[in-house]
C-alpha cells in the first residue's frame, strides 16, 4: 500500500519531464511511428490489404495480449456480406456484443465498426488469464457465417542484464538495462527502486533513466559505496525483475588506500608497516647473515 500511495503520488507530481530534478530521456519516435505503437500482436496469414482479407485468411487466428493490457481482435467481413455482427465467447456460450452495442454485464467489453473496411473489432481492456479461449464473430446472415479467433493470455515480465549479482569498481560508469520481454504494449511507465526507495526522480543522486518503447537503462555516472544493493526494474504491467550490486574498491582507490597515487614512488612508511615488505626484507638480511657466516669459517680454516 506504501509503494501504490508513493507510486500515485509521484505520477501526480512528476509526471512531466525533469519536474523533479533528474534527467529522464525519452526515445524520440520518428515521424510514420506512434508513440505507443503496438507490436505485431496477430499470428496467421494477414494481407496488408485490408480489401483482400478472405474469411480462410482470417479464420483461425491468434491474438496475443498481456495480462492486465486491451485485446482487440478484429474481423473483417468482405466477400461474408453487410450483415450485423454478434461476438460471442465460445468456449463458454457467452453472448458479449450484438451489433455496436454490448451485450456482457462487464463493461471491459467494447465493440467498433468501421464501414468502408467492413470491420468489425471487439476490445477488451485489463485482460485477465480466464479470459484466454475461443471468440466468434458470427454474421447474420443466412445461413449464419462465422470467423473464430484465439485469444492467448502472457505475462508480461522485466528482465535485468547480468543479473541477479553484479560487481562493479568505485569511479566507473554503470548502466543496468531492463528488458520488458513479452509485452504487447509499450509499459505507461517503468519505475526503479534502490533498496526499496524509487529512484527515477531522486535529486540526491547523479543518476539518468532512459526509457525506451520495450526497455528502460539505468545509468549511473560515478559509482560509490552507496550505490551498493539491491535493484529492483517495476514495469507498469509486468512482473518485476530485481539485481544485487556489489561495489568493491576500484585499482585507483586502492593505490592511494595502499600509500602511493598513479605514477607516483611508493611512500617508505607505507612500505615499511606493509607485513609483507616487513617479511621480504628480513629474508633478504638473514640470507646475508648466513653468506657472510660462511665466509669467515671458511677464512678461519685457513688460517688455522
Amino acid at each position: 500500500m506504501r509503494r501504490t500511495a508513493l507510486t500515485v503520488a509521484v505520477l501526480a507530481l512528476c509526471s512531466y519531464r525533469g519536474l523533479c530534478g533528474v534527467e529522464v530521456e525519452n526515445e524520440t519516435a520518428s515521424p510514420t511511428q506512434s508513440k505507443h505503437t503496438r507490436r505485431e500482436l496477430v499470428v496467421g496469414p494477414r494481407d496488408a490489404n485490408p480489401d483482400l482479407i478472405t474469411p480462410e485468411q482470417q479464420n483461425n487466428t491468434e491474438v496475443v495480449a498481456q495480462v492486465g493490457g486491451t485485446a482487440t481482435i478484429k474481423c473483417y467481413t468482405h466477400f461474408l456480406g453487410d450483415e450485423m455482427v454478434t461476438w460471442m465467447k465460445r468456449d463458454e456460450d457467452q453472448l458479449l456484443t450484438v451489433g455496436e452495442e454490448p451485450y456482457s454485464s462487464e463493461a471491459r467489453y467494447s465493440v467498433s465498426h468501421v464501414r468502408h473496411l467492413k470491420l468489425w473489432s471487439l476490445s477488451l481492456r485489463g485482460v485477465r488469464y480466464s479470459d484466454a479461449g475461443l471468440y466468434e464473430c458470427q454474421l447474420t446472415s443466412h445461413p449464419p457465417a462465422s470467423l473464430f479467433f484465439t485469444l492467448k493470455v502472457v505475462e508480461a515480465r522485466a528482465m535485468l542484464s547480468g543479473g541477479p549479482e553484479v560487481h562493479v569498481h568505485t569511479g566507473v560508469k554503470l548502466q543496468l538495462r531492463c528488458s520488458i520481454e513479452l509485452a504487447t504494449e509499450p509499459p505507461a511507465y517503468v519505475f526503479w527502486f534502490h533498496n526499496d526507495t524509487m529512484i527515477n526522480y531522486s535529486p540526491r543522486r547523479p543518476l539518468k533513466v532512459v526509457n525506451h518503447h520495450y526497455a528502460s537503462s539505468l545509468v549511473i555516472s560515478n559509482v560509490t559505496w552507496e550505490d551498493a544493493g539491491s535493484y529492483s526494474c517495476e514495469p507498469h504491467l509486468a512482473k518485476p525483475d530485481n539485481l544485487t550490486l556489489h561495489v568493491v574498491e576500484g585499482e585507483k582507490h586502492a593505490a592511494l588506500h595502499n600509500g602511493h597515487s598513479d605514477g607516483a614512488e611508493p611512500d617508505a612508511s607505507a612500505q615499511a608497516s606493509d607485513p609483507a615488505h616487513l617479511s621480504a626484507t628480513l629474508l633478504v638480511i638473514g640470507s646475508s647473515c648466513l653468506v657472510v657466516i660462511g665466509y669467515y669459517n671458511t677464512r678461519g680454516s685457513d688460517w688455522s
